[in-house]
């Protein structure tokens, strides 16, 4: 079954400030998702860390991520479906938003040793200030990964973001 991940247009724009912010660092998080139906996500926060990144590299540690995600629970204690840990994100400010070998050992050793039975990745880029490219892959104890599928959702955005969402260019 492949993941979709529905990202609302909020989300999407607060994802933007953040790249924004971190330049030409590799930034990242922790992607919270309520789970809507079988193998179908819906953004609901997303952590993010501006420090522990370089040009070329992004490691998430645990300590700056974990209270923004108690934050995001709480807030989002009132859903109906179950909201949760869904996975990684991070930048790829100078190169495609396609995961390397080091993403996918990574994530593959998470949920195969310590982690989650399934998690997803989210690669994303910012294009000239304005859109963002994006890759999903999804990572499942004892199978291989897979691309997952995306989709923006089309609530207005509170910060007014019009920017388009763009598939990589291979």
């Amino acid at each position: 079954m492949t993941l979709s991940l529905t990202v609302p247009r909020s989300q999407l724009a607060k994802l933007q400030i953040h790249l924004k912010q971190g330049g030409n660092r590799e930034i990242g998080g922790w992607l919270v998702a309520e789970q809507t139906a079988p193998g179908k996500f819906e953004l609901v926060g997303l952590t993010v860390d501006l420090e522990a990144g370089t040009r070329d590299r992004f490691d998430s540690v645990p300590e700056p991520h974990s209270q923004q995600m108690d934050r995001i629970l709480l807030e989002n204690s009132g859903r109906t479906g179950r909201v949760d840990y869904l996975g990684e994100w991070h930048s790829h400010p100078t190169f495609p938003p396609i995961p390397s070998e080091i993403d996918v050992a990574s994530m593959t050793d998470m949920v195969e040793n310590s982690g989650p039975s399934f998690a997803a990745l989210v690669i994303v880029r910012l294009m000239a200030n304005a859109s963002i490219q994006a890759t999903i892959t999804t990572f499942q104890r004892g199978q291989l990964p897979e691309a997952g599928q995306l989709i923006i959702a089309d609530e207005v955005s509170a910060a007014g973001f019009g920017e388009g969402w763009q598939l990589p260019e291979h």
